[in-house]
């Protein structure tokens, strides 16, 4: 994000405003190479559910839910920003996908009301970066509470670098293991396809809830 694009989110209802001004440079077109590649294509696909509950926090316009939602996953996008999730909704009209496929909600990541029987799959992104490092901790300790006994978490890890602004600020390997490990066991940390200016700054990682 540009200096200026960094300075709107950090003021009150912030990822509101940016969506209302069209700025959403995080936000792509297609689901990530990389996400594709763990779902269909990978060894470790077999692990991945292929029923149930998945959610997607920080959905944006939803195209990851879109693709991680059919007839045997209900999947959910949640968004801080009441315009984006109308988008998805708009989206999701156009493309004729009912919503036992694909559900948009507004709400915070940490306090939102979970679906019985939680989520069998969380496919987290461009979420872990946007959050505050200080809420990290929080945000391992929430996956642990949202997704029960061998769920499954992807987490794409981006971007991968030392920087200090944001966000997107800076993740490594090491931190989503500080933060996960007392709950999940890590089935994958590997390298993976990306979008081509995210090359070399992502990572792809498979957890099971312990």
């Amino acid at each position: 994000m540009s200096n200026d694009t960094q300075e709107i989110v950090k003021q009150k209802d912030g990822w509101n405003e940016l969506w209302r001004r069209d700025i959403h440079p995080w936000d792509q077109a297609v689901p990530n190479p990389a996400l594709i590649e763990v779902i269909e294509k990978k060894p470790i696909s077999a692990q991945i559910p292929k029923s149930g509950n998945v959610l997607v926090p920080g959905c944006g316009r939803g195209v990851d839910v879109f693709y991680l939602g059919n007839e045997h996953r209900k999947a959910y996008g949640l968004d801080i920003s009441p315009i984006a999730v109308q988008q998805c909704k708009d989206i999701r009209t156009e493309k004729g996908i009912s919503e036992s496929v694909a559900e948009f909600f507004v709400g915070d990541f940490f306090e939102f009301e979970t679906p019985a029987g939680g989520f069998q799959l969380v496919y987290d992104y461009t979420f872990f970066c946007a959050i505050p490092p200080t809420l990290r901790a929080d945000w391992g300790r929430r996956m642990a509470e949202i997704i029960p006994k061998d769920g499954i978490l992807i987490t794409l890890m981006f971007p991968i670098g030392n920087h200090t602004d944001g966000p997107p600020f800076a993740v490594s390997v090491d931190q989503y293991h500080s933060f996960l490990d007392a709950n999940f066991d890590c089935l994958i940390v590997d390298d993976c396809s990306s979008f081509e200016a995210r090359q070399g700054k992502e990572k792809i990682g498979v957890w099971r809830r312990k």
